[in-house]
């Protein structure tokens, strides 16, 4: 895994500066610790950083072709190289080294283009061809690998993070207002958009061709269309698990994996061994609270794989201190409080293994999440209050159940489905919106412009019934510009490779022709997941409440040293930005201090805004903060006999 970053000039825009790109490499250190290099010339600048997990000898970027006419940095794994470097020794290429790097230059040689369809692996990765002047762009079909872009009059910048890109291009952070209402309502943007004015996304399953100052961005993958669903047999699909999982195994250094209580990561786990990877490492994050706490359920798993299993405990202060840190790592403010612990476990695991395996995206692909049984309580002919009552309560997490199936069932009763389905995770609904912003941005805030994105997402899909559209719309949305954004930006802080078997792009494709009943069941998620690895995810789990990743958030951010939430979102600087309506701001803050569930997400998220503006756009620097200290006024830091939360 590595960072890489990059300036193709325009024709007659000046020369990339070396100087600068040197900057953005040590920016992308956390990303690549193991080493790091350049290539300039008057028509590019290239720039890499290294985490060395294959070849850890041979596999140094920028790496070129024999000649030196085409060059590429890359950020990933390609799980089928090695079928690739047999085709293309076959056609006659020579290869200097057994990386996979160097599947993409020969590839490139004679395939052109479609070089990056034939990829089975997770990726972003840039190639300049110097005989055209001619720079390509791709980002792996799910979005895994991020891939940052941003195009002026000189030429085009890219890089892994937009720090990485601002600072090699010289330019200078600005804050998107168009898009903060979109951040605010669902905690994340979609691609292209960005909260950085003049950058953009590159989208998942797209290439971006850049030649005489023109760039086009053009689709190479897209999910399944297919109107009639297919029947999957559940050996179908263990047999395609178990060879995903099988192939990325393939590594040079030791493998982890990180595990929660659930049947995703227990399934990998179980895989792993079935797929000969012998003692692995797992690592868990735990609470002192047992409403919060995973640990027994982790440990089940663990005993029964025989891992060498690892458990990190996470209290307020390590909770409130790693703060900053994670908002300088992110392109976005930190949208989910589970973010901070998994930050800390990463941290950790990253001083004893650099690979680990996870079950990402179970939830997305397999409806895993209550909201998919609780949307198709909606077609049914007559009302069933009881069920939805049942449905709908399994989002609750015991003594904050009332607060949350409330929430659920006030999210059901929004008519518009797209509203509908990007309300489930909402941070500010359409009405908290046009009261906490500032007037002149309250137009950004309309229904029609919050779902506009997840429209255009869906209108090639419309033929399809409303549960897969909504199944779909999180495998093109929120799975790639939310959870994979953030579980890369949180795993590479600890320079650590994520790798997430369940979201091989032959499982998506085999598992979105899957008729929906198949995913979630009326009463059960991920049914056919569960019946197809039935004899490996311990009965306990198997068992086990659908639970995601608690965090006891009100504990840590609004008691002791929680007022730094309030500190932040009711501070001078925070104010002076005219972002918000002053009056709405003090009267959330006072709903919050009397423990209202969703004013407590509302406060936490519009801190994290405030740490993210401090840390990403107020200036632009090459190492995180060492603590709060750095990122607060004097006004606002917590008084010396402060007691600690």
């Amino acid at each position: 895994m590595c960072g890489i970053v990059g300036v193709a000039r325009a024709p007659g825009g000046p020369k990339p500066d070396r100087a600068l790109l040197e900057r953005a490499i040590v920016a992308l250190h956390h990303r690549g610790p193991d080493g790091s290099g350049s290539h300039v010339t008057p028509n590019v600048g290239l720039g890499h950083t290294r985490l060395s997990i294959i070849d850890i000898d041979g596999g140094v970027q920028p790496m070129a072709n024999e000649d030196g006419t085409v060059w590429t940095v890359y950020n990933g794994e390609i799980w089928n190289f090695a079928d690739l470097r047999a085709q293309l020794l076959a056609a006659g290429h020579t290869f200097a080294t057994r990386c996979d790097t160097e599947v993409l230059v020969h590839g490139y040689e004679e395939w052109g283009d479609d070089l990056v369809p034939r990829l089975n692996g997770m990726f972003a990765f840039a190639i300049w061809d110097d005989r055209r002047e001619r720079l390509l762009l791709a980002r792996d079909r799910i979005g895994k690998k991020p891939l940052y872009v941003s195009q002026t009059g000189d030429g085009l910048a890219f890089g892994s993070d937009v720090r990485s890109l601002l600072l090699a291009s010289g330019a200078s952070p600005r804050l998107n207002e168009d898009a903060l209402a979109e951040f605010l309502f669902q905690r994340y943007v979609c691609a292209p958009r960005t909260l950085f004015e003049g950058v953009e996304r590159l989208p998942a399953g797209h290439l971006l061709v850049y030649e005489r100052g023109a760039a086009e961005v053009r689709p190479y993958w897209s999910l399944p269309r297919d109107a009639r669903p297919e029947v999957l047999d559940p050996r179908d699909l263990r047999a395609l698990l178990l060879d995903s999982v099988r192939l990325r195994l393939m590594s040079d250094v030791p493998l982890g994996v990180f595990l929660s209580g659930g049947v995703d990561s227990a399934a990998v786990l179980g895989l792993m061994r079935e797929a000969g990877a012998g003692t692995v490492a797992s690592f868990t994050i735990g609470f002192d609270d047992p409403v919060f706490d995973e640990r027994p359920r982790a440990r089940l798993t663990a005993e029964r794989f025989g891992s060498d299993h690892h458990e990190v405990v996470v209290g307020a202060d390590d909770f409130v201190d790693a703060l900053p840190r994670l908002a300088w790592y992110r392109d976005e403010p930190i949208a989910e409080a589970a973010e901070i612990p998994l930050l800390l476990l990463s941290e950790f695991a990253g001083r004893q293994v650099k690979v680990v395996l996870s079950g990402e995206g179970g939830d997305e692909l397999f409806g895993g999440y209550p909201k998919y049984r609780a949307e198709r309580l909606l077609g049914l002919p007559t009302a069933a209050p009881r069920l939805a009552l049942r449905v709908a309560g399994e989002v609750a997490v015991r003594r904050r159940s009332h607060r949350q199936l409330q929430r659920a069932l006030e999210t059901l009763e929004i008519r518009d489905p797209l509203l509908r389905w990007a309300s489930w995770f909402r941070a500010f609904s359409v009405a908290d919106l046009q009261r906490v912003l500032a007037p002149e941005l309250r137009a950004t805030a309309s229904p029609a412009s919050l779902t506009r994105p997840l429209a255009e997402r869906l209108a090639p899909f419309a033929h399809l019934d409303a549960p897969r559209q909504m199944l779909v719309g999180d495998l093109q949305s929120y799975l790639p510009d939310n959870m994979l954004l953030r579980g890369d930006r949180v795993l590479m802080a600890g320079s650590i490779e994520g790798r997430m078997p369940l979201l091989d792009y032959r499982v998506i494709e085999r598992v979105c022709r899957a008729p929906v009943s198949q995913r979630a069941s009326w009463l059960r998620s991920k049914k056919v997941l569960r019946q197809a690895l039935a004899d490996v995810i311990p009965d306990e789990i198997q068992r086990g409440p659908k639970r995601g990743f608690p965090v006891p958030v009100a504990r840590f951010l609004l008691e002791g040293r929680a007022r730094l939430a309030d500190r932040l979102v009711l501070s001078e600087r925070a104010l002076d930005r005219g972002l918000f309506d002053r009056g709405a701001l003090t009267s959330l803050v006072d709903q919050a201090r009397a423990s209202r569930f969703d004013s407590q997400l509302r406060l936490f998220t519009l801190a994290s805004l405030e740490l993210w503006l401090r840390t990403n756009v107020d200036e632009l620097t090459t190492r995180p903060p060492d603590g709060l200290e750095q990122v607060l006024e004097p006004r606002e830091r917590e008084p010396q006999d402060a007691v600690a939360g």
